[in-house]
């Protein structure tokens, strides 16, 4: 009976610490396993944004070692691995010949592809001469932020992409269907990974664009490479009735930026011609930048009646770099200011400021970028203007002085008979040349990026014309019987000065001058 007793203990332990074993195995394996979470930057191409994807999506993986990826310093077993993700933007290896772990004894970085391609080289071939499915031309690079060591868990890969996107929302009288077609689209490029480097071929095609709905207003969309469309580029649209019209596109030359999207409303009239209004997904937008830092927010008003306005945040700098926004009578009416300061929802609080008692610094204010005074239609729409995030520090007699006079003269243009709506960029520069970065402190005493300068660039349309206008003005106190047209400039001049793009939908002659007669 004893003895049977010692065998059963003796097998129970040897089960136990093989068990153990197992565990710790799986455990080790898990740790030295790559996973990857991800996050899409820039305006929404296709049904992939932010972290969201669609099932088996899948991408291809570099591991390599050193400052940048080369064809000497990929590991060869993170060579072109194959991930794919369950929508949620995180991403595993497809079957265990993708799996990759981390070097024990070397810190490795990461690039990623979309869509994945397997090949022996770090080159991709791009066709898009087929627009219908067009998650699978939305070409992507992705980077991990910082290199990454055995068992320090998943990496985060920021995705860029690497297109751009052309929408065009066409109606006319009796028409409740369109066809439409780019002559002369450049149809394929190659990306070099290793150099982000994209080549398109000499290689142009009349490309049918992909449409999306269908009516009263026809929606037909185009993922196209970055750059100007050749000159001789027209767009063909073909109604229902089988009325053929022309617009020339290529003539606007337009210089298409990677990871925005151009919006233009086409009316077909009556007598055979086109009349485009560009809207660039909404006319005040900018062109975003794609950075892991940098995050763009676009904001409905809390009844999620109209849009409210958009920003591009520096989560690092905790500072929007500009907020843009439309000005209209849907807008403005007797509400009176809130002062309902609140972090924005939209944001983590950790990456914003704590400004509830100011800065706490004599002479800077709290100033908006979206003023309060553009937003007094109702309480709810008010206090969207004050979220921490549309915060900056000005100088408080500017803020009080020469800018709220600016502020007060545009609410007066966008009220001008003949004006439906104002377009309005306002921004706050950080950098200025070579200078350092100055910063001041929130109420958690973290570091908040004060501002060089301010601006803003403006465009209303008028009849059939657009009309722009840009005024620059440095952080400090300025005289109290300074005029703010002794700051203005054309738009294209104030693009030179920040390094911003402003309404890329209009072209260049509109934006390099300054009519008296309606900025008066």
């Amino acid at each position: 009976m004893i003895k049977r007793l010692f065998f059963v203990l003796a097998v129970a332990l040897l089960f136990l610490g093989s068990c153990r074993k197992d565990f710790s195995n799986i455990q080790v394996k898990q740790e030295q396993s790559v996973l990857f979470t991800s996050k899409i930057t820039g305006q929404v191409q296709t049904r992939m944004s932010g972290t969201q994807w669609d099932e088996k999506d899948s991408i291809s993986i570099f591991m390599y070692q050193g400052e940048a990826l080369t064809a000497g310093n990929v590991i060869p077993v993170g060579f072109n691995k194959q991930f794919i993700t369950q929508r949620n933007g995180n991403f595993s290896p497809k079957t265990s010949a993708d799996a990759i772990d981390f070097p024990k004894d070397k810190q490795v970085k990461f690039v990623a592809f979309y869509p994945f391609q397997r090949r022996s080289d770090l080159q991709r071939e791009l066709n898009i001469s087929n627009q219908q499915q067009q998650a699978t031309i939305d070409y992507m690079i992705g980077h991990s932020a910082n290199a990454m060591g055995y068992q320090q868990g998943p990496v985060q890969l920021n995705f860029g992409r690497l297109m751009a996107k052309i929408q065009v929302r066409v109606k006319g009288a009796g028409i409740n269907a369109v066809n439409a077609k780019i002559s002369s689209l450049r149809t394929e490029a190659i990306f070099q990974i290793d150099q982000s480097q994209l080549t398109p071929r000499q290689v142009s095609k009349d490309v049918e664009g992909k449409v999306l709905a269908t009516g009263l207003e026809t929606v037909i969309e185009w993922v196209i490479f970055p750059g100007k469309l050749s000159g001789q580029s027209v767009m063909v649209f073909t109604s229902n009735k089988g009325d053929r019209y022309t617009w020339e596109i290529g003539k606007l030359a337009t210089d298409y930026v990677r990871g925005n999207r151009y919006q233009y409303s086409i009316d077909l009239t009556d007598d055979g011609t086109v009349d485009p209004n560009p809207t660039v997904s909404y006319m005040e937008l900018p062109v975003i930048s794609n950075s892991a830092d940098l995050e763009y927010n676009f904001k409905m008003t809390p009844d999620r009646s109209k849009r409210n306005f958009s920003m591009l945040y520096d989560k690092k700098n905790r500072i929007a770099h500009w907020v843009a926004y439309p000005l209209s009578g849907d807008y403005l009416g007797g509400q009176s200011r809130t002062d309902n300061w609140a972090y924005d929802p939209s944001f983590s609080n950790f990456t914003q400021p704590l400004l509830s008692r100011g800065f706490g610094i004599g002479g800077i204010d709290r100033g908006h970028q979206i003023p309060s005074a553009d937003r007094t239609k109702n309480y709810a729409e008010n206090s969207t203007t004050f979220y921490y995030t549309n915060m900056t520090a000005q100088n408080s007699s500017l803020n009080q002085g020469l800018w709220a006079r600016l502020e007060n003269q545009i609410r007066s243009w966008a009220r001008n008979s003949g004006v439906d709506t104002m377009y309005v960029v306002t921004g706050a520069g950080i950098r200025d040349g070579n200078a350092p970065v100055e910063y001041v402190k929130d109420n958690r005493g973290e570091d908040v990026a004060k501002p060089k300068y301010y601006y803003k660039a403006l465009a209303v349309k008028r009849g059939q014309d657009y009309y722009t206008i840009g005024f620059y003005v440095e952080n400090k106190a300025a005289q109290a019987s300074a005029h703010f047209n002794s700051y203005r400039m054309t738009v294209a001049e104030l693009e030179r000065k920040t390094g911003h793009r402003f309404f890329p939908g209009l072209p260049e002659a509109t934006k390099s001058m300054i009519n008296n007669a309606i900025w008066r």
